[in-house]
């Protein structure tokens, strides 16, 4: 899916009734089958970004289109995009076979067969005991798992791979790189460290200040 931001700017009251800007004049363009790595520091107005993408928040000005159409309140749009946001949220008493079939309900092209072949590269999880239960970093496994099996046609991850050991990140990376290739999916990571993302983002767009100040190949970024 193709993403357009044209002088994108969203604003907040501060306790003195000031304007500040959690973005500010944000203009990008992704194309499809694309995967880009937006990259700043705490604060620089990433997650306000993606909870543009998603359709969370709408914006003061400017406009967002996913394959030319506004994303606010877009049910068509919003059912062909998965999220995983950094804070996860799953209901109190759920396991990952609850969380499963909610999804299935939710994504009409979710992929159910897809899910139970991708049990194997997730050994550790237990799909029968509450996910609240488990580690942070077994609960990001479960998102991802559940998000890629919707078969998006945009995947929008905040930090997807933090609290995960060296081993389980490089299995995420590969599974993203093989549906980008098989699936013509477009992904957008959010992140504060560039040095992972080198092997497997073709774009990057560094935030500061509610601004990308820059957005750049990889290729022409290292150079």
């Amino acid at each position: 899916m193709s993403i357009r931001l044209e002088h994108v700017s969203y604003a907040y009251e501060d306790n003195s009734s000031k304007k500040n800007y959690a973005l500010k004049d944000v203009n990008l363009e992704i194309k499809k089958e694309e995967f880009i790595a937006v990259i700043g520091h705490t604060g620089s107005g990433k997650s306000t970004l993606i909870r543009h993408l998603t359709g969370v928040y709408r914006p003061d000005q400017g406009e967002i289109l996913i394959e030319g159409e506004p994303i606010y309140e877009n049910r068509r749009v919003k059912a062909r995009i998965s999220y995983i946001p950094d804070d996860l949220f799953y209901f109190l008493q759920a396991d990952t076979m609850v969380m499963m079939k909610y999804y299935r309900g939710i994504y009409p092209d979710f992929d159910e067969k897809m899910f139970f072949r991708m049990q194997e590269f997730f050994p550790s999880i237990d799909v029968k005991r509450n996910i609240r239960r488990l580690s942070k970093g077994m609960q990001k496994q479960v998102a991802f798992w559940l998000a890629i099996c919707c078969r998006p046609e945009l995947m929008i991850l905040d930090e997807p791979v933090d609290g995960l050991d060296p081993v389980m990140r490089r299995q995420i990376w590969s599974i993203l790189m093989s549906e980008v290739a098989e699936h013509k999916m477009t992904v957008l990571v959010s992140s504060h460290n560039l040095r992972e993302l080198e092997d497997v983002c073709d774009h990057v767009g560094i935030m500061n200040k509610g601004s990308i100040m820059i957005e750049r190949s990889l290729m022409e970024l290292q150079g």
